[in-house]
């Protein structure tokens, strides 16, 4: 890692030093205020220190040259091992400062054209790890262009988000399972959703769909998906064991693939999570997806997942994205958890009311941007 400190008037005008010496690539990790000049500890001026780095590239090539060196006997290393070691910590120090770059970045350093991009991903609440990002980027874009319009930067804070959720966004892994299963608290519109899906599968895909419950804790949820069975006409068991699941998947093994919704219940309770071990026993039938409401707090979705890590969990599909006027947590899960983001769901109108979780449209909904035609 390359690391340079700039002693500047105001962050604009480090930005053409750093993309000069560092490259497009640099983030700004730190900025403070210092007194520099002056007499004997008088009449000293107040300038701004900043702090960038860019990540050092592998070398490749002397890599590929120490492979076919023969092996030489062990030498004792030399003292400048130690220096690398401490380089290596001082690499890891500056990664996990990384996340903390927004609070050394403050407002009355952002270029002005920069603060309204600012306060949008505040409100969205975008992780402060992430606005760095967005933002350190964005400003060694503009540089000392304080002519840039509105326009642009929304264009150009665009692209970058797209940019990071491709660079973080994982795929779904190849499976053809005979379940899907529906997991996560309650009231977070599982068998909504499960209706969504199984539409679309059976009228878009042609599949022939069957769909299981093993949610006999609330009647209303087990009377909804007969429902929606009715409506499709398409079969549908209910199970209270992994016996049963076994004799329903027997029942429905005419169908292509099967849907399973679960209990909905408190996500904390160790209790649910073992009877959903024991249920989903056999893993390597099941694709296991993971439904979370975006009208809860994003801190209240890690513990969920945190949770839930036992169960091993292949996609993540998110609700209620009409319900609320934030977005950001979706942009935080891409980029903070390595498991695939596949679908959103806007409404209640089956099977209308699910999109495919782009870039672009998670981009458009952190942005504001909510015209889905």
């Amino acid at each position: 890692m390359r690391l340079k400190t700039y002693i500047v008037q105001n962050v604009s005008e480090a930005l053409p030093m750093i993309k000069r010496d560092l490259g497009a690539d640099a983030l700004i990790l730190n900025t403070k205020k210092v007194k520099v000049g002056g007499f004997i500890g008088f009449f000293q001026k107040e300038k701004l220190e900043v702090t960038a780095a860019v990540e050092a590239k592998p070398q490749k090539k002397k890599a590929v040259q120490a492979e076919k060196e023969p092996v030489q006997a062990a030498q004792p290393a030399p003292p400048a091992a130690a220096d690398e070691r401490l380089t290596d910590d001082l690499i890891n120090e500056l990664k996990g400062i990384k996340q903390f770059m927004m609070q050394s970045m403050q407002e009355d350093h952002l270029p002005a054209s920069l603060k309204p991009l600012n306060q949008r991903l505040c409100n969205q609440e975008v992780t402060k790890e992430i606005q760095s990002e967005i933002l350190s980027k964005m400003m060694l874009t503009i540089g000392q262009q304080p002519d840039t319009s509105a326009a642009q930067i929304h264009r150009m804070a665009k692209t970058e988000i797209i940019r990071l959720i491709e660079a973080h966004q994982q795929k779904p892994a190849a499976k053809d399972p005979e379940i899907i299963c529906f997991i996560g608290p309650t009231g977070v519109g599982k068998t909504t959703t499960i209706a969504k899906i199984a539409a679309d599968l059976l009228l878009r895909e042609g599949r022939k769909v069957g769909l299981i419950t093993s949610d006999t804790y609330r009647i209303a949820a087990v009377e909804q998906l007969k429902t929606y069975a009715g409506i499709l006409n398409i079969p549908i068991e209910v199970v209270d064991s992994a016996a049963d699941l076994n004799q329903a998947m027997d029942k429905l093994n005419a169908c292509d693939i099967i849907l399973m919704d679960t209990a909905g219940r408190n996500y904390q309770q160790k209790q649910y999570i073992d009877d959903l071990e024991a249920l989903l026993a056999d893993k390597n039938k099941i694709q296991i997806n993971l439904v979370l409401s975006l009208t809860s707090k994003y801190e209240d979705m890690k513990k969920i997942i945190d949770n839930f890590q036992t169960i091993k969990m292949d996609q993540l599909l998110l609700t209620k994205q009409d319900e609320t006027s934030s977005s950001g947590a979706i942009l935080n899960l891409i980029y903070h958890y390595s498991i695939p983001v596949t679908y959103i769901a806007n409404g209640q109108n089956v099977p209308d009311d699910i999109l495919t979780a782009t870039p672009e449209l998670i981009a458009n909904f952190v942005l504001g941007e909510n015209d889905n035609d």
